[in-house]
């Protein structure tokens, strides 16, 4: 398993220099997978995964029935990478609580190796290419998984895995046969850009969206949710204008409460919304490895051209996912994660409150992977401009000239490091040193 993903991501690597160092120009065709896998002497999955990644990352794009171009994104893509690099007045990023990746202490890398060990163990099982839906054992699984836990009407003939979401929204864009999409949050370029680059027009008035993508369990970047009553007016609301949601579910296991606010697609029955669910956020970022549910109407559509899909999650992964799902690790590892973040949470927001006193009051929040709070006397801009030169990152969270609003993210920062980082902010943020 260590010696496949070293595989692809050597291919990846070799490609990402090739466009960010200009010696693959915007609009270069990338050689076909079976060309590039027989020339490097790799399996097509291989491939396949490489390309995948690098389109997941914005450095090409594919094109139906023609292959894989490059983006005009990977000389942005440099150009910002340049600009973030350290200079004289910056400084490297040493406490990113701006960041949604994962805290190391949440997961079991070890149980996890074992389930990949036993999956590639079914050599029988592997030496056929997977079913471009998913694996069926997995996709039943996860049908299972989100009945009991996100009140979804499905079962395992209406889901598709894929790599990630960006690879899903490539698959169902051609399904859907409208041509307008109204984003809550246009800031989530990784997902207009798929609309875009299959000719809609990416808009944010709901009122004049015939597809509505929203994020009801993240409505904003730091946590908040949808109301139940909103979510039941948003559902009837599409019904009736005949608007198809897309439910991004992201991140919907982190909450204060033990059990979600239910899902888009389970108050809708699951006829005009199409559910995406990752394993991403639960497991780890480099597992791949997400979900759509379709409704009845876009699944039927999908059986007719589905079988030109290659499956883009490697097989033994999607064998080992079924089996750490079935013997209950999935449920253990999101009730250990969730008690991991609110005892982060809980620690840092007493920090700041012990260090920073009256300048400081804690806001509200409904995920215990975000601490929002608001410091008196310095304006929002301000207080992001001093803590990035100091090398702590963070998320604005509203713009005021009297007061700054932040949010701050804890799933990347450890235990560890919170107190030398609050220290850090009393000192050059707040006070100005």
């Amino acid at each position: 398993m260590a010696e496949y993903r070293k595989l692809y991501m050597q291919l990846y690597d070799y490609y990402k220099n090739l466009i960010e160092n200009g010696l693959l120009a915007e609009g270069s065709r990338l050689p076909s997978i079976r060309r590039c896998a027989d020339e490097r002497g790799v399996s097509r999955t291989t491939v396949e995964q490489a390309y995948m990644c690098l389109c997941d990352d914005g450095y090409i794009l594919p094109k139906s029935q023609s292959g894989y171009y490059v983006s005009k994104r990977g000389k942005q893509i440099k150009k910002y990478e340049l600009s973030q690099k350290k200079d004289g007045n910056e400084s490297e990023i040493l406490y990113d609580f701006a960041s949604s990746g994962v805290d190391s202490e949440s997961f079991d890398l070890n149980i996890w190796q074992r389930y990949v060990k036993s999956a590639l163990r079914q050599t029988e099982r592997l030496l056929f290419y997977g079913e471009p839906q998913g694996e069926a054992d997995l996709r039943n699984e996860i049908a299972k998984y989100v009945r009991e836990t996100r009140n979804c009407v499905c079962d395992g003939d209406s889901i598709v895995i894929g790599a990630g979401v960006q690879t899903l929204l490539n698959i169902l864009c051609p399904l859907i046969g409208k041509k307008t999409v109204s984003f809550d949050d246009l800031s989530y370029k990784q997902g207009t850009a798929v609309f875009r680059d299959h000719g809609f027009k990416v808009i944010s008035d709901r009122e004049k969206g015939e597809v509505l993508y929203v994020s009801p369990s993240y409505a904003t970047k730091w946590g908040d949710t949808m109301s139940v009553s909103e979510r039941f007016s948003l559902t009837e609301y599409a019904r009736e204008k005949g608007k198809l949601i897309i439910e991004d579910d992201y991140g919907s296991e982190f909450r204060y409460f033990n059990r979600p606010t239910p899902s888009l697609q389970g108050l809708d029955g699951g006829e005009n919304t199409v559910y995406l669910g990752t394993f991403s956020k639960l497991l780890l970022p480099s597992i791949r490895i997400s979900f759509m549910i379709l409704s009845p109407h876009i699944l039927t559509e999908y059986k007719k051209h589905g079988e030109v899909y290659n499956q883009t999650v490697s097989k033994s992964e999607q064998i080992a996912l079924c089996s750490y799902i079935r013997d209950g690790h999935l449920a253990s590892q999101i009730r250990k994660s969730r008690k991991l973040y609110i005892q982060k949470s809980a620690q840092l927001a007493d920090m700041l409150t012990e260090n920073l006193g009256e300048r400081i009051k804690i806001i509200k929040n409904n995920s215990p992977l975000y601490v929002r709070c608001s410091f008196s006397g310095i304006s929002t801009e301000e207080f992001c401009k001093r803590a990035k030169k100091v090398g702590i990152s963070v998320i604005p969270a509203a713009f005021s000239e009297n007061s700054a609003e932040i949010a701050f993210s804890v799933s990347s920062v450890g235990s560890e490091k919170l107190s030398g980082a609050v220290k850090m902010l009393k000192k050059s943020v707040i006070n100005g040193e």
